[in-house]
């Protein structure tokens, strides 16, 4: 996602002054012990921006249309809480900032607050309390698995089909490696669906080569490549290559692919049943990590990022043509 300064927002946030508190996020950022040559960078809908950290309080208006989560980065380290159209103060500084930040005057991120760290049962309970909101929607869709099973689905039933969408194929990283599928192996075949619905089963595609792209809407370096893939790549007829992306975002997917003017002229998938027992099994755990399958479903390679043209020689190598 590209990077501004944070002159766009303090200008929005003079632009917006005169609204109320009660139909505008009034947000006032404390900074302590910052230098001006620290990076501080504030993420949330409308992207991400660099922080003036040579001032000690900082104070952007926004009008929210629901509340939203926002994050400061700071060393790699992320610090998330939720904000309401309301008078929020969010206090932080340099020393402690591992340690966590002080935020006051958000229902939403109360609310966050209590069911992260209520017990199981209770955080059910205040889940299906609050089942209407936004807060609790957010966590259902990307903490569902951790949830007694009773409770998931009881949960997911009351929930919206986009919080149901998100639970199911929002997937993470493999987080054990030990099974991965490796060179000579056959491969684990997977039926799975564009966000449009259309479908693709990969042992249909015997003949073939295979391409598998494993990627996401936040690898940089998947966007990076993909213009040149889109050019080179489909020169080759008797390839097919699939970009398969772990997360569920595909609008902000296809926000960035129009930002870009980048058009993949292969299926993008999203939907599979099983995905996370997809990309347990194909040991993702870098983004993006390419596959390259023989016409009869062997592992010819593995591989993780790298320059198009890298991709293109062991394509000669084995012969696609």
């Amino acid at each position: 996602m590209i990077r501004y300064t944070l002159t766009f927002m303090l200008l929005f946030a003079c632009a917006t002054f005169s609204l109320s508190a009660q139909d505008s996020l009034r947000l006032t950022l404390k900074l302590e012990g910052f230098k001006e040559k620290d990076q501080l960078i504030i993420m949330f809908s409308e992207g991400q921006f660099n922080l003036p950290t040579e001032k000690e309080e900082i104070k952007i208006t926004r009008r929210l249309e629901s509340p939203e989560p926002m994050a400061i980065l700071y060393k790699s380290k992320l610090q998330s809480f939720w904000v309401d159209n309301n008078d929020i103060s969010v206090t932080f500084s340099k020393s402690g900032f591992k340690k966590g930040i002080d935020v006051q005057g958000s229902p939403s991120d109360e609310l966050w607050e209590k069911i992260v760290n209520a017990p199981k049962i209770e955080r059910a309970k205040l889940l299906e309390e609050n089942i209407e909101t936004k807060v609790a929607q957010n966590y259902i869709a990307n903490n569902s698995d951790i949830l007694l099973p009773e409770d998931k689905d009881r949960l997911l039933a009351l929930s919206s089909s986009k919080t149901n969408d998100l639970a199911k194929y929002d997937v993470s990283m493999a987080h054990n490696t030990s099974n991965t599928l490796k060179e000579g192996d056959q491969m684990m075949d997977f039926f799975a669906s564009t966000i449009d619905g259309q479908e693709t089963s990969t042992e249909d595609l015997r003949g073939k080569y295979i391409l598998l792209d494993f990627a996401g809407t936040s690898c940089g370096w998947c966007w990076v490549e993909y213009p040149a893939m889109s050019e080179s790549l489909v020169k080759y007829k008797n390839l097919q290559t699939l970009t398969f992306n772990l997360d569920f975002r595909h609008e902000d997917w296809q926000k960035t692919a129009d930002r870009r003017e980048i058009d993949l002229p292969w299926p993008v998938l999203w939907k599979a049943e099983n995905k996370q027992e997809i990309i347990n099994r194909y040991g993702i755990d870098v983004l993006p990590t390419y596959y390259l399958i023989s016409p009869d479903g062997i592992i010819l390679e593995r591989w993780q990022a790298g320059k198009v043209e890298k991709t293109i020689r062991k394509l000669e190598r084995y012969g696609v043509e």
